[in-house]
């Protein structure tokens, strides 16, 4: 890397990719280095680009950092599992592909944390340059973007089941959740190309990068920034264990998501002075927001056993997997092209609330989140359950000055009574929902927790013994005005007091959205790369 580049991006995944992808379409000379490896060999490739394949990378050391978090103290110390994609295109290349748009609203309680100029007026612009929608086109939704989102076909009876159970336990339908309507029950859309997965790597690879113009260097860890007088100048990396330097003439976007991007920060003594001081970095500037407002969404995963055997767990026979793999192989379709994540409800927990703050993820599959599998030989379904507003808060702090050490993570779950209420209230609205005539065909036992557990001092222990994250970690570098100590960033992604830096991934997110978060960090991606363009002269 002995030449100088306009730009330096640092971490190719649902954001940065994303950045890169636009700075170099606009003829800018543009560096992405990425941590994990770039490309995917003949034997490997479908593990991240077949959509049902999915769980394969989730315990894969070689394209997930597969982070543990501290104990959680509300959780009787329990330790959460925290995968994140480890490769170019981040976690959009190893999530489930669960495609949601925050409601509206989500957006004011952004501007009353700092976050001026990201009204949805102003960030539904973005939402649209990103997609190409392939379902009824209106005018909420984009038709030449990048990444192509859809609907599954609804193969497996059980997805039905929900939708009209939802409906006879009172709530609403909704066609396009991602469109005027986010609230009620119906399709979790997913963003997938003809049968491949369109993570920001394949979608923006293959649809806006202009390969003259960007360089990407994989299996590259950068470990510091370069600043001199408050300015960054340049990056040092590290690949096949030696240190290297490059400098950017213009910027360096900071693009390592809601854990990395503030290790790295600390590490290039920008952070709180107690977590740099304690590990003997010396400050460039004292930041107390760095590492700190950490949310996710609380999750848990009721099971249930069907009477029938009816569920696409037929197909983890042997047999029946290489027949579905070799159709996928040959013409990306049938059962691999699927996520089986394929119906969602987003509701309100009460009629006053200004959005819908729960969530439901229906899988026609008994899935062990935890392990990110399905139970072999069980015919039957989950219905993830939760909470999408939270309260509690949490932090990301720095386990040594190595920048090879993992970073330390405490998500704070159920640390509020507003957020144990929430979860309590998700679970009784998940067992209404199961309970309705629609699942009678179907329903022959609640496998976990069980219908023997009713009472809230048992469901309280299902909770505090079962509950992990849903894995939308956002946060901890968080937009806001300059005078706000918390804020990290100002409206432009640009970080307060040193030049020539922007971060732009989920970490500069105030309040977590209603929604699965890998829509709204690839918007910002997308306005970065804006706010980036329109600066230059």
């Amino acid at each position: 890397m002995n030449q100088e580049f306009e730009y330096i991006i640092i971490g190719g995944g649902s954001a940065g990719m994303a950045v890169a992808a636009r700075l170099s379409a606009a003829k800018k000379k543009t560096l992405l280095i990425e941590a994990g490896p770039v490309k995917r060999n003949l034997f490997n490739f479908w593990k991240t680009a077949m959509p049902a394949a999915y769980g394969y990378a989730f315990m894969n050391p070689s394209i997930n950092w597969m982070y543990e978090g501290e104990p959680e103290p509300t959780l009787n110390n329990r330790k959460m599992y925290q995968p994140r994609g480890k490769l170019l295109g981040g976690s959009s290349s190893i999530n489930g592909m669960g495609f949601v748009r925050p409601h509206y609203a989500l957006f004011d309680e952004w501007i009353k944390h700092g976050a001026q100029g990201w009204s949805y007026d102003e960030v539904l612009p973005y939402f649209k340059k990103l997609e190409t929608w392939t379902g009824v086109p209106n005018q909420y939704r984009g038709t030449d973007g990048p990444v192509h989102v859809k609907k599954g076909d609804f193969d497996c009876p059980y997805y039905g089941a929900f939708i009209e159970a939802g409906k006879q336990a009172g709530y609403s339908y909704t066609d396009d959740n991602n469109a005027e309507t986010q609230e009620g029950f119906g399709h979790f859309q997913m963003n997938i190309e003809k049968g491949y997965r369109a993570s920001t790597a394949h979608a923006y690879k293959k649809h806006v990068v202009d390969k003259t113009c960007l360089t990407i260097l994989g299996n590259a860890q950068v470990s510091r920034l370069m600043i001199k007088n408050d300015t960054v100048t340049g990056v040092e990396y590290i690949k096949s264990g030696k240190k290297n330097v490059v400098t950017a003439s213009n910027e360096v976007i900071l693009s390592g998501g809601a854990f990395n991007t503030p290790q790295l920060m600390m590490l290039s003594g920008l952070g709180p002075e107690q977590e740099l001081s304690s590990h003997g970095i010396k400050p460039v500037n004292i930041m107390s927001g760095v590492g700190q407002n950490l949310q996710d969404h609380p999750i848990l995963y009721p099971k249930y056993l069907s009477k029938n055997n009816d569920s696409p767990i037929k197909y983890q026979r042997l047999d029946r997997k290489a027949v579905v793999g070799v159709q996928w192989l040959l013409n990306q379709k049938g059962p691999g092209a699927s996520n089986y994540m394929e119906a969602i409800a987003i509701i309100k927990s009460e009629a006053t609330v200004a959005f819908p703050d729960i969530e439901f993820q229906f899988c026609p599959l008994v899935i062990d989140h935890a392990e990110g599998g399905a139970k072999n030989n069980i015919h039957g379904w989950s219905n993830s359950c939760g909470p999408v507003a939270v309260e509690g808060r949490g932090w990301v702090k720095l386990r040594s000055k190595d920048p090879l050490d993992t970073p330390r993570i405490l998500c704070n779950f159920m640390n509020t009574d507003y957020d144990i209420k929430m979860m309590h209230k998700a679970f009784e609205i998940n067992r209404e929902v199961m309970s309705q005539p629609a699942f009678k065909p179907f329903l022959k036992d609640e496998l976990e927790p069980g219908f023997h557990i009713k009472s809230k001092a048992d469901i309280n222990n299902y909770i505090l013994e079962h509950l992990a994250g849903d894995y939308h970690p956002v946060g901890t570098c968080k937009i806001g005005v300059a005078n706000d100590p918390t804020a990290v960033v100002d409206s432009q992604l640009r970080v307060h007091g040193i030049n020539n830096l922007r971060i732009a991934d989920a970490s500069v997110m105030p309040v977590i959205p209603n929604a699965n978060t890998n829509a709204t960090s690839i918007m910002i991606g997308e306005r970065a790369a804006d706010f980036i363009l329109n600066n230059t002269k």
